[in-house]
């Protein structure tokens, strides 16, 4: 499902959280003149930003994942930002691969567990843990939202409604 295309005031709303990438691929907590943050401008500069495609994940077992930090890692292959409910971004997913995918391959079985293996987050304002798939909207070519259905009514343009 597409939105409306216009500007966001989600991106100040509080019950949201975004994912966020480190500076030139490094931790944003590493000092400024770590030498990796100077190869890794050098290495942009000279051949661009990496493709989804170039990227490899090796399969991995079934665990149970953040959903912030693997979105994090979903950011940084597919260049979307991802705003997450709050309460969402602190659960987690079962998610696992029986064998390796390519960076567009691997962000799309992450998004397909969120909305299809259960996600489990502690939810602040009943006071319970819930467990339930998830709807992730696309607002404009490179946001998504992430969140429980019960708020889907709020972002479905009035026409769906």
């Amino acid at each position: 499902m597409t939105l409306p295309r216009r500007q966001s005031p989600l991106l100040v709303d509080p019950r949201f959280v975004m994912t966020t990438k480190p500076s030139f691929g490094v931790p944003a907590n590493a000092p400024f003149k770590d030498r990796a943050i100077v190869w890794w401008m050098q290495f942009q500069q000279k051949h661009g930003k990496p493709h989804p495609l170039n990227y490899s994940f090796g399969a991995s077992p079934t665990n149970r994942c953040s959903i912030h930090g693997l979105l994090n890692e979903c950011m940084e292959v597919s260049g979307v930002r991802y705003l997450i409910a709050k309460d969402v971004a602190a659960g987690g997913v079962m998610f696992g691969t029986t064998n390796a995918l390519n960076g567009a391959q691997w962000v799309q079985a992450f998004t397909e567990a969120l909305q299809t293996a259960q996600p489990e987050w502690w939810d602040s304002q009943s006071k319970k843990s819930r467990k339930e798939n998830l709807v992730l909207l696309t607002n404009g070519p490179r946001m998504v939202l992430v969140l429980p259905r019960e708020m889907l009514g709020e972002f479905q343009p009035s026409e769906a409604k």
